[in-house]
């Protein structure tokens, strides 16, 4: 397959970049069915594919392709994927040329051992064997490099999927994984819900950039705060923070720590140096053991008791 996107690629005179790569990759297989229809259509008849269409095609079509106005986060892991299935069959074809070059090899050189008759022979074996090792240093060298290639792609891809991309913090994802091991492990978890207050105003006045900068000051301070625990963004200017193995009082002590620590910053506007005035969150903590699912529905309510109760405070409860 990676011969057969190599052979796509250069029949349209498309330079091999990882986009092309993909874009080749999803036609021959047929993996993204919009796509292979849309790409058909242009080239019936001989006609070449230019690169301003291949570009185009990539932002409007949906799913593996991950750039379509429908994809979500999920598509762009889906990318990710049809990427790093190439990178893997371009592996497997590297890894079959350097197992045949060494079966050649061992057979040359079988066949001229028995053609040793003297001295004389001798240095056109070696010369023989020199080069046909040098070539199998090459191809093992090529091959190691891409090994360690498709490793950290792979990883990153995996990083990605489960990180958030502002904060860095565990995504939602992330942090539903790990509530299903707790959940499955029976260890109990105190559960903090913690939403930014007035955060939309912030953005009203200032913009999402400084939104944005607020953001990463606040899961900054929760991280630092609740460390050793999972502290991730669920979503907006929500986060959570997971706490096995602590009672409630524990964690309430632990959340209200973090939320001195925030109100206590002195944010301003990085260009005009203007006060942001106290920025502040409100809380929620619930106890689980058996139903992560349940446990963020209580915290969550009573996050929004916090918020109708004044804000800039923190409230717990034991699920039951």
């Amino acid at each position: 397959m990676a011969q057969e996107a190599i052979r796509f690629l250069d029949a349209h005179m498309l330079d091999a970049t990882p986009t092309n790569y993909t874009f080749a990759y999803l036609y021959l297989t047929g993996a993204n069915g919009w796509l292979r229809k849309a790409v058909d259509g242009i080239i019936e008849g001989g006609v070449r594919l230019a690169q301003k269409e291949v570009d185009g095609l990539m932002e409007l079509a949906p799913g593996e392709t991950g750039h379509g106005a429908a994809a979500s986060s999920l598509a762009t892991e889906e990318e990710h994927r049809a990427r790093l299935r190439l990178q893997m069959l371009s592996f497997s074809d590297l890894t079959a040329q350097a197992i045949s070059s060494a079966g050649s090899f061992g057979r040359d050189l079988a066949q001229r051992a028995d053609m040793i008759g003297g001295a004389s022979d001798l240095g056109g074996l070696v010369a023989a064997m020199l080069e046909r090792t040098a070539e199998m240093e090459r191809r093992l060298a090529e091959t190691r490099l891409e090994t360690e290639r498709l490793r950290q792609d792979l990883d990153a891809a995996r990083d990605d999927a489960t990180r958030d991309a502002l904060t860095n913090l565990p995504n939602r994802r992330a942090i539903d994984r790990q509530l299903r091991l707790f959940a499955e492990q029976g260890t109990q978890i105190a559960l903090a819900f913690c939403d930014i207050d007035h955060f939309k105003s912030i953005n009203d006045r200032f913009g999402h950039a400084v939104g944005d900068r607020v953001l990463k000051v606040v899961a900054e301070t929760l991280s630092a705060t609740m460390d050793p625990h999972i502290v991730g963004r669920f979503g907006g200017e929500e986060f959570v923070v997971v706490l096995p193995q602590v009672d409630a009082e524990t964690a309430f002590a632990l959340v209200e720590k973090a939320r001195a620590a925030v109100s206590s910053r002195n944010m301003r506007v990085r260009d005009t140096d203007e006060p942001l005035g106290q920025v502040t969150f409100s809380a929620g903590i619930a106890l689980c053991r058996n139903d992560p699912e349940a446990a963020l529905r209580q915290a969550d309510d009573l996050l929004y008791e916090a918020k109708n109760s004044g804000r800039n405070r923190t409230i717990y409860k034991v699920a039951a």
